[in-house]
């Protein structure tokens, strides 16, 4: 054979393996918290009552409640109907959404009919000048019908995508229209309400540019408003000079399949991403209950819904968007913010199909340990063990095809785990995350009991198992195993069996094996436990409607 065949062959093959060992190294991030962006408003989603049913109250819990389990939105987008008698429809979901701490954001798809060019609530018209008053006399009465019900607003727009004008709801604006009216009107929508303008279906600025550009008419615009339809987030930075913030106010990524289809579910992290690092302060999808959107039809969160809640129940409202590297590898996206008492979030969406790992190194921040929650074809918000941060510097996972989300918990100083307002990862007995179970399981009545535990402690670890969730003749339990040495350890593997006939049907976050006894080791990502560490698993099973069994854990690593 030619030498210079073998030896390009050679090199050819020792490039490749350069490039393989390159691929598997982990990436630097670096995270600055004392670099800041855009104020988060919230996350949210459309109540379509008058179009659709109503949300439950146990649907509007699921959605804007922030407990474990639950999805977190902070914001409570509706329609004002062009007559007033329906109005009230809308009070009882507002009401409560509100009860959880939601903000009400209302908007009009067409003036009544009398007020248009064509006399029609559809296909458009435009509003009549010399129904300027009249208009803004009805927005006003919404606004003032709902504080009287208890629902009071936070923001008010003046029109639903003035650039479609389809055969329903709707009325064509320009951005000159904007201006006349903001002009003749705006000075009577006070303080105490924030006036939405724009709306376009693709975040055309057409409509938006000629008020930020009013001396006059920008005095009386607080939010600029658009829709991602055709559309990717960009920055504004019109808006942002202006002092006004930047809504996206509807939109969905696919309304032909089923919300819990993997891995196209993931696209709602991605465009979430984006509209932050756009600097948008809000993001708000189209129907919460929908078979594409946050709920089933059933009420059960579905995996865009958990995917949502990855963002809107750390990222709360108030907190900032803070510097970090934005992408590290070509199909990971990051994004981080600060929050009260400076605690830090980051969200990680991993597009690809192989692990990635995370070199974060933290300037001008402290952080004691990162709690890690994720969701991916098996995983719904579901705990991933903390990580201690050394001297500002920490290794951080992130499965294919996922989403993370890495909460801080504690100070630089601290050098054990300790409680957090949604976990615990102490080795003593605390229930977990109820957002971990499968969502197969997430429509059995599952109620989280008092936990119970065993645990072995040795020189080196500490193995407890937890009893999660108790509703009789089912239960979910997690193993835990925390690392009290001082050097890694690898390739754990723990066992245990029941005496009773308790059996397991379903797991997460380990590789089980077995029939009673069970064996478990860890995944890629979890099989190395650093010092101070604490690795978690968890499963699901079936039971006598006794109290549970606790078996005992033991293991190489539990001895």
């Amino acid at each position: 054979m030619n030498k210079k065949i073998v030896y390009r062959t050679l090199l050819l093959s020792i490039v490749g393996a350069c490039l393989s060992c390159v691929q598997a190294l982990a990436q630097s991030v670096t995270l600055n918290p004392a670099v800041e962006y855009q104020t988060i408003r919230g996350f949210g989603g459309m109540n379509g009552v008058g179009w659709i049913g109503d949300l439950t109250p146990a649907q509007i819990d699921a959605a804007y409640g922030s407990e474990p389990g639950q999805i977190g939105l902070s914001i409570m987008r509706m329609r004002i109907d062009p007559n007033s008698a329906n109005w009230r429809l809308q009070v009882p979901a507002a009401v409560r959404a509100k009860q959880k701490g939601a903000i009400l954001l209302a908007t009009p798809w067409s003036p009544p009919a009398h007020m248009k060019t064509n006399n029609s609530l559809i296909n458009g018209g435009k509003l009549k000048p010399e129904y300027y008053g009249d208009y803004a006399t009805h927005l006003l009465s919404f606004v003032d019908f709902m504080s009287r019900n208890g629902a009071s607003l936070y923001s008010v727009s003046v029109q639903n995508e003035p650039d479609w004008h389809p055969d329903y709801e709707s009325c064509d604006w320009s951005g000159d229209d904007f201006v006349n009216f903001l002009n003749s009107q705006g000075s009577r929508f006070d303080s105490s309400i924030n006036v939405a303008v724009g709306e376009a279906v693709g975040f055309a600025k057409r409509f938006t540019d000629p008020v930020l550009n009013s001396p006059t008419a920008v005095q009386h615009a607080d939010i600029i408003a658009g829709h991602l339809y055709g559309a990717v987030p960009q920055d504004y930075p019109l808006a942002r000079s202006k002092g006004k913030e930047v809504w996206m106010t509807e939109h969905y990524t696919d309304s032909k399949s089923d919300a819990n289809v993997w891995p196209l579910a993931l696209d709602v992290g991605t465009e979430l991403h984006r509209s932050m690092v756009a600097n948008f302060n809000a993001y708000i999808w189209w129907y919460v209950r929908r078979f594409y959107g946050f709920l089933a039809e059933d009420g059960t969160v579905t995996k865009r819904g958990y995917i949502m809640s990855q963002y809107a129940r750390f990222v709360r409202p108030g907190f900032k968007r803070i510097a970090v590297t934005e992408k590290p590898y070509s199909d990971v996206l990051v994004s981080a913010y600060k929050g009260p008492n400076n605690k830090i979030v980051m969200v990680v969406v991993n597009n690809g199909t192989v692990s990635r790992s995370l070199n974060v190194n933290l300037q001008n921040g402290s952080v004691g340990n990162f709690i890690k929650y994720s969701t991916s074809s098996t995983l719904s918000v579901g705990y991933g063990g903390t990580t201690r941060v050394n001297n500002g510097a920490v290794t951080l996972y992130v499965e294919p095809q996922s989403i993370a989300t890495f909460e801080s918990e504690g100070s630089g100083a601290t050098t054990s785990s300790s409680s957090s307002s949604r976990s615990s990862v102490a080795s003593s007995s605390v229930a977990i995350s109820s957002s971990s179970i499968p969502r197969s399981s997430s429509s059995s009545p599952v109620t989280t009991s008092s936990s119970s535990s065993s645990a072995n402690s040795a020189a080196n670890a500490s193995c407890s198992y937890v009893v999660t969730s108790d509703w009789g003749s089912g239960y979910t339990a997690a193993i835990r195993i925390r690392n009290n040495g001082t050097s890694a350890i690898n390739n754990w593997s723990v066992n245990w069996s029941y005496a009773d006939s308790t059996r397991i049907t379903n797991s997460w976050n380990a590789t089980l094996t077995g029939s009673n006894p069970y064996a478990a080791t860890g995944l890629s990502w979890n099989s190395s436990i650093s010092p101070g560490q604490t690795v978690e698993f968890g499963f699901q099973g079936t039971k006598n409607n006794g109290n549970p069994s606790i078996p005992t854990v033991s293991g190489s690593v539990c001895k």
